[in-house]
């Protein structure tokens, strides 16, 4: 990539027998991803841009889109790293798993850290191949922008007409910035998200207050009061529901439990993070108002827990 300076961001879509024409709603929903990844670079580096379409032109077909609205630095690093994110084949077929954990490497505070080390270049108008490298490196497992983008290359996988598309920046005269990077259709399927499931938080010492315990057999689901909020979840420990249905344990006003509790979650079409379920893997244990006695299992759970604990500590010696 070369330092010059582009406002514009082009993209360029190569049709079968050099058409000059695709399907509207497919056009439509690949600029509107598009446009969703430009504006979320735009917030993680703190620019509030303004983005305007030109004319549409052939050659194949043709969709440019100029920034506006912040100084010259910040438009061409923007459309530097767009270019980047939608043209960087991924090395294996990305995995949600995968991504997250990469994802989590970099904290928000590390992330504002490296960004603000970056903030003097980004608003100079000396943009380097390794300033825009850098940024890339630091949003591209942005949640909203993986899912973004896989909708972008799963509307093209499915518009055959589209043999490939290329994707490069152009200054204020129109003239490339840098020179076109072409993604081949037979790459499409590798940006495609398979799965929007995310590993699942795990809280060891939650508290939830029973506002609707289950008293009968069956798959039905507790209700309760977790961090302030309503939520109805699974009972997984067997032990825990066996004693409540021999009326070991009752439940009155007040009533709550210590527990294992795990926070199952996925992406949206849009890139959120939303909570699809919770459950109560294992009762450490049995409380009213403020006293909590602990259970068989919850006392199971805690030395187990206590042995690899102490297994890592362990090897934390030699690393």
């Amino acid at each position: 990539m070369q330092p010059t300076l582009s406002t514009k961001l082009q993209l360029h879509y190569y049709l079968q027998d050099d058409l000059h024409k695709m399907d509207a709603l497919a056009r439509n929903t690949c600029e509107a991803e598009l446009l969703a990844i430009i504006q979320e670079v735009a917030c993680i580096l703190n620019a509030h841009i303004v983005i305007d379409s030109e004319a549409w032109k052939e050659g194949g077909l043709r969709d440019i889109w100029t920034l506006t609205n912040a100084n010259a630095g910040i438009l061409s690093v923007i459309i530097g790293v767009v270019s980047l994110i939608i043209s960087n084949v991924p090395a294996t077929d990305p995995e949600l798993a995968q991504l997250q954990k990469e994802d989590l490497k970099l904290s928000i505070l590390e992330r504002k850290a490296r960004l603000a080390k970056l903030d003097k270049e980004i608003k100079s108008k000396n943009i380097t191949k390794e300033t825009v490298n850098n940024i890339v490196e630091i949003v591209d497992n942005n949640h909203k922008i993986v899912t973004r983008k896989s909708n972008f290359y799963k509307k093209l996988n499915n518009t055959h007409r589209v043999t490939k598309i290329g994707v490069n920046g152009l200054d204020v005269e129109g003239k490339d910035a840098f020179d076109e990077v072409i993604v081949d259709r037979k790459e499409f399927e590798r940006f495609i998200l398979h799965s929007n499931s995310l590993p699942m938080i795990i809280e060891n010492e939650a508290v939830i207050e029973i506002i609707s315990p289950v008293l009968r057999t069956g798959k039905h689901k507790w209700k309760g009061i977790y961090n302030g909020e309503s939520i109805n979840f699974s009972m997984k420990d067997n032990d825990f529901k066996n004693d409540v249905l021999t009326k070991k344990f009752s439940f009155t006003h007040g009533a709550a439990i210590k527990c294992v509790l795990h926070i199952h979650r996925k992406l949206d079409e849009v890139g959120e993070v939303v909570i699809t379920g919770y459950s109560v893997d294992t009762v450490i244990e049995n409380g009213h108002e403020g006293t909590f006695l602990e259970t068989t299992q919850g006392k199971n759970h805690r030395h187990l827990k206590s042995l690899i604990d102490s297994q890592q500590d362990m090897f934390s010696d030699y690393e």
